[in-house]
């Protein structure tokens, strides 16, 4: 599948459609950046927008990153969803998964089953790659995503882990 095939087929008449971003697109960054700031002004993010500089680079970073996906939900008037995904490898199972690294419907859009189409067609092309599964992170406390991972399927991991870090 290149950057620019559709995931979804169906016709851009106010229906939605999932497909890969292609981030040579101008349209496709702009909806990228705009969505990405929304996520991080939102309290289950960082509750402030994205700094000029992590503007300036992230689509040049994404473009130049060999196992980068992203994918966008959009409504044929706008792009609503994105979730930001990259191809792994588990070195235990021997196996190719996917990674949700961020996931965000915009807030006005809501509510509405993109958030759960959005994942279907995560999962649904995730399983054409040959990926045996997909992960993702979700905040403790955000419980409104959690009951959307959990209807789609999601859990924690066997055995638990947890999700550490180090700044440097």
């Amino acid at each position: 599948m290149t950057d620019a095939d559709p995931l979804d087929s169906r016709p851009q008449n106010g229906t939605l459609t999932i497909r890969v971003a292609n981030l040579h697109s101008t349209e496709d960054a702009h909806s990228v950046i705009r969505l990405l700031d929304e996520y991080a002004c939102d309290p289950m993010g960082r509750g402030k927008l994205l700094d000029f500089a992590a503007k300036e680079r992230v689509i040049t970073d994404l473009t130049k990153h060999p196992s980068v996906i992203v994918y966008l939900a959009d409504t044929g008037v706008m792009v609503v969803g994105l979730a930001i995904c990259f191809l792994q490898y588990s070195t235990f199972g021997a196996f190719h998964l996917l990674n949700i690294h961020d996931f965000v419907v915009s807030a006005s859009a809501r509510q509405r089953g993109i958030g759960r189409a959005l994942l279907r067609e995560i999962c649904e092309d995730a399983r054409n790659r040959g990926c045996q599964k997909v992960t993702l992170e979700v905040r403790d406390d955000n419980v409104a995503a959690q009951r959307l991972y959990r209807r789609e399927d999601f859990g924690e991991c066997e055995p638990p882990m947890l999700f550490w870090q180090r700044q440097l």
